[in-house]
């Protein structure tokens, strides 16, 4: 699969909040005083060790509304307009990687500087396929980072960097693996709720997510973790763009594009060929189809589970380990996507739509188009941003 950079560049009032980490002083000295004070103390938060477990938040920067609404594409800005500074933190947790294992992961933290007291509304954002460790949203507080976008319109945002970058860097991102993937955003959103608790931030209840391409497909598998293990709250609504759910349908697609394209290598390529090829010989081929995909300039390492099981004509493996189109929602689902998409084809849309229809949940589920000419994957982008913020704010409180 195509990596796509979710770049926001290719994609009022400001005040501080005060944390009081101490005890405010008593006034007076003798026992005549009559001047009564609260101590401010930070709260205790339940916070087990294991999966969840919040470890550190190291303050990164403030970024002004100003400095995001500069990021912003021209299309975006003439409709959407950020509201407030944003300050970003680096959080470490624990998780699991795709072996079980336990590990401490990270993510970025985007909190608004709000002057109202109104508990403001939680977004978790899933980040698109990225090459490189940089940029991973704890190492990417900047203007154009999207979840410092959804932060300045006044939501408390999460974005996990997942297993593979960040802290994490050198063990194998789960690339389309449904499992781990759903895990460490889960988890994030859990280790954030704490150290939000321990700071005081005010919460609504209402909690979003949100993601485009892989964040799509990380989104779908978080929500059906969520809904299916009943973890936390559901989402008042879900907002989804071009995202991989069905995995063996985009392998499929991908080959066929190769076999119009050059049908020699489409026939080497054929998992009924490769199936009677030796383990070595598969390797090779899966290195060549991860290299052609990511470039030579990735840091990453991804693990190639899914292309494996595809190679070794595995469609019951992929369908367990790597597919999120076919289970049943309880909450909201929007879907978003181009009709000319080639690097995630538009019939993932159709399958997840279908099969969830078909399940009963037809009355959670409502679609769109991109309107993007042609409706490709990158240049759809913007229309998706726009979408994304308009719908899910018409639904959000506090902002």
């Amino acid at each position: 699969m195509k990596p796509e950079l979710m770049s926001l560049t290719n994609l009022g009032k400001v005040a501080s909040l005060a944390v009081c980490l101490g005890l405010s002083a008593c006034g007076g000295g003798g026992s005549s005083s009559n001047t009564n004070t609260t101590p401010i103390v930070t709260p205790e938060v339940a916070n087990p060790p294991g999966p969840g477990h919040f470890e550190a938040a190291t303050f990164i920067k403030t970024i002004s509304a100003a400095e995001v609404t500069a990021a912003l594409p021209k299309e975006v800005t003439a409709i959407v307009k950020p509201l407030y500074a944003v300050d970003t933190y680096k959080i470490t947790y624990t998780t699991t990687d795709a072996s079980g294992r336990s590990v401490t992961a990270s993510g970025l933290a985007a909190i608004p500087r709000k002057t109202s007291t109104l508990p403001s509304p939680v977004l978790s954002y899933q980040h698109a396929t990225i090459k490189t460790n940089a940029e991973a949203p704890s190492n990417h507080a900047t203007a154009d980072e999207p979840a410092v976008l959804f932060a300045s319109m006044g939501y408390l945002v999460s974005a996990a960097d997942y297993v593979g970058y960040g802290t994490t860097r050198g063990t194998p991102h789960p690339y389309l693996l449904a499992a781990p993937t759903a895990l460490s955003v889960a988890d994030f959103m859990t280790a954030n709720t704490r150290w939000r608790q321990m700071k005081s931030f005010a919460e609504n209840g209402q909690l979003f997510l949100t993601g485009y391409s892989e964040g799509a497909y990380a989104t779908m598998a978080t929500l059906r973790h969520l809904t299916l293990n009943k973890v936390g709250v559901l989402p008042v609504s879900t907002f989804i763009g071009a995202g991989p759910y069905d995995v063996v349908l985009t392998l499929n697609a991908m080959l066929d594009a190769v076999r119009k394209e050059n049908p020699i290598l489409g026939a080497l390529i054929s998992p009924g060929f490769l199936k009677k090829l030796g383990a070595n010989d598969r390797a090779n081929v899966r290195n060549l189809l991860l290299s052609s995909a990511l470039g030579n300039n990735s840091d990453i390492s991804f693990d190639p589970t899914f292309l494996d099981n595809f190679l070794n004509d595995d469609d019951a493996a992929i369908i367990v380990q790597s597919n999120v189109n076919d289970w049943t929602p309880q909450s909201p689902i929007s879907f978003f996507h181009g009709r000319d998409d080639t690097t995630v084809p538009y019939g993932n849309t159709d399958s997840a739509f279908q099969s969830m229809s078909k399940r009963g949940a037809a009355t959670l589920l409502d679609r769109m188009d991109c309107p993007a000419k042609p409706a490709e994957h990158i240049p759809c982008v913007p229309a998706f941003l726009i979408n994304d913020i308009t719908r899910l704010g018409a639904l959000a409180k506090g902002l």
